[in-house]
């Protein structure tokens, strides 16, 4: 167990000197997979990241060397969003147009389905929320 405890604290150790010359925004994306046989694996939320990580290469690998003494001969970076967990995309409020709030309440009046009715309703009663 001690050995599982200790290998996690390495790795949080490696993430943290990435995160040191990284953006902020890195932060949530990034996980620290792997090192082995002197090869870093790095584990981002997307795509966009993962080619952003490939440029940096040389300067991740410097940053480990001088802040770790952690010789890195190669990274690979792999794209695994849903092993991120906390992870999430934002939110954004949707606005619904006035004459389409309308339109939502009249189809609301003649429908049958009283559960429908009401889904609608709320619907268009949310669209005026700003």
């Amino acid at each position: 167990m001690a050995d599982i405890l200790g290998r996690a604290r390495f790795l949080a150790r490696i993430r943290a000197a990435l995160l040191e010359i990284l953006p902020a925004a890195a932060a949530p994306q990034l996980q620290v997979a792997a090192y082995e046989d002197y090869q870093l694996r790095l584990h981002v939320a997307s795509a966009a990241w993962a080619t952003r990580l490939r440029y940096m290469e040389p300067q991740l690998t410097r940053a480990l060397a001088q802040r770790m003494r952690l010789q890195v001969d190669g990274v690979r970076i792999k794209v695994r969003p849903v092993a991120l967990g906390p992870f999430q995309a934002e939110r954004r409020a949707r606005y619904i147009s006035a004459a389409t709030r309308c339109h939502l309440e009249q189809t609301a009046g003649y429908i049958e389905d009283r559960a429908l009715a009401e889904a609608l309703r709320r619907l268009a009663a949310a669209g005026r929320r700003e």
